[in-house]
């Protein structure tokens, strides 16, 4: 759970501020878990690269929000501080000002060896095909107007599963059907940009965006989604205890995913069981961010940083008005059939669930990523954080319009890894520079021909960890 801070936590960060201002940041020295307590907007701080800011009268002034800053306060977050400024020098020079000590002792989560180039020239070239071509990396209007398109899709649709159009139940079925796929598309488009700052340049912008097709449209929860992708998932991916999208009991879980958690006779079928299952995760992600995110603060190995009146009263709202338009205009304004209605808002919802989760377990879960800690648990990471989130990720069907439209450009997965502030419609432009950099420094980029072939490889993983026990190492004296 994370820590609350109280008058005396408050006042002891004030007082340590002032007394690491006076001393040498050189010799003034924190563990992770002082750092962990200052994660509020009264005392903010952060560590990058062994060093220690407090970033609390910056919050406001910061160019991509207070929200962002207050996010990740009370972390590690070298690698998320690099991936969200990719392109510039000029926030690590506007930080160095507000260094207030280094870092001693172990840390919260595994951490990476530091990016010895090849980040670096990705970074370059990357920035570089935006100069050349004189393109704003964030710009909204790909992603608006396609949207809008499906707005009307899914209004449409919305009429027909509620009866508003002439047909019969299997119709109503089809439009039911239909709705949970446009209820699905706006949150692999633009709420995904948003929740990465990638969909225009303005907090406010991204803000009402992400949280209109987040929050309102589909009832979940932008607060809860932005700790475990943004805080969790994007900087540690696929590293066993530290990633929220795998499993974090390594004795029970539904799933098992790494080698790490016991083999239990159920896992043989799971390949059988786990794709009916995905249906519901629309479901469980509207439960869990109130049950988890908000009430015990906290999100699979995660700490959830204290959350505001505010933060609470969007959700309530949020979550009443996604009710009334789904459940109580259908049921008692337009006097649908309650049993033909269930049966349709079921089916709508189990669309959703199973067109998210097939789209984002193809990408990580899968024969060809690769698991950091997924034998046993480990402090330090062998690759480079970019590395290893080329090794972790899977793309498919590069080139085809309608797989990346239909994907979010999930499809890209490498490319939005190592630039998740850069617009999803990008993504097959520069794709190939970062396959050539790949190349370079002989790093495996995970590339396959199609969704087919992403399927088929998450598959074979759910079989292969349903059959085999944890791997040992054979030590010869």
């Amino acid at each position: 759970m994370a820590p609350i801070e109280t008058v005396k936590d408050a006042n002891e960060g004030l007082h340590q501020r002032k007394g690491a201002a006076a001393a040498s940041k050189d010799t003034t020295t924190f563990t992770w878990q002082d750092v962990a307590k200052h994660n509020t907007a009264k005392s903010a701080w952060v560590t990058i690269r062994g060093v220690v800011y407090d970033v609390t009268e910056w919050a406001d002034r910061h160019p991509g929000g207070r929200e962002l800053v207050l996010l990740h306060s009370g972390r590690e977050c070298t690698d998320t501080f690099d991936s969200y400024h990719p392109f510039s020098d000029r926030a690590d020079k506007i930080l160095a000002k507000y260094a207030i000590g280094k870092l001693v002792g172990g840390s919260e989560f595994p951490t990476y060896k530091p990016d010895t180039g090849f980040y670096k020239e990705c970074c370059d070239r990357v920035n570089q095909y935006f100069k050349d071509n004189k393109l704003d990396p964030r710009s909204p209007y790909s992603g608006l107007w396609r949207m809008i398109l499906v707005a009307i899709v899914g209004a449409v649709a919305y009429m027909g599963m509620n009866q508003l159009l002439p047909g019969n139940i299997y119709a109503h079925y089809a439009w039911g059907a239909l709705f949970g796929v446009c209820q699905a598309l706006p949150l692999l488009h633009v709420m995904h940009d948003a929740s990465h700052a990638a969909i225009t340049s303005s907090p406010t912008g991204w803000r009402l965006i992400g949280r209109l097709a987040m929050d309102w449209v589909a009832g979940a929860n932008m607060v809860s989604w932005l700790n475990q992708h943004v805080v969790g998932h994007h900087i540690y991916t696929n590293v066993a205890g530290a990633d929220p999208d795998l499993p974090v009991d390594f004795k029970s879980d539904v799933r098992r995913i790494v080698y790490r958690q016991v083999l239990l006779p159920i896992y043989k079928y799971q390949h059988l069981y786990l794709p009916p299952l995905y249906g519901v995760l629309g479901l469980k992600f509207r439960v869990q961010d109130v049950f988890e995110t908000f009430v015990t603060l906290t999100n699979g190995p995660l700490r959830v940083n204290p959350l505001s009146v505010g933060d609470w009263a969007e959700m309530i709202l949020s979550k009443a008005f996604w009710v009334f338009y789904r459940i109580y205009l259908p049921l008692a304004v337009l006097q649908v059939d309650p049993a033909r209605f269930w049966g349709v808002f079921f089916l709508a919802e189990f669309s959703t669930g199973w067109y998210l989760a097939f789209n984002f377990q193809v990408s990580h879960v899968s024969t060809a990523c690769e698991y950091p800690g997924g034998d046993e648990e480990v402090t330090s990471i062998d690759d480079e954080w970019a590395i290893s989130q080329v090794k972790s990720s899977v793309d498919y069907g590069h080139g085809s319009f309608i797989t990346t439209f239909l994907t979010g450009a999930l499809n890209y997965q490498v490319t939005h890894h190592l630039f998740p502030g850069v617009s999803q419609y990008h993504y097959p432009a520069i794709a190939p520079l970062i396959l050539d950099v790949c190349h370079k420094y002989k790093v495996k980029y995970n590339v396959l021909p199609d969704f087919t072939a992403a399927m088929a490889g998450h598959f074979d993983h759910l079989v292969i960890m349903g059959k085999m026990g944890k791997r040992v190492t054979i030590h010869m004296g």
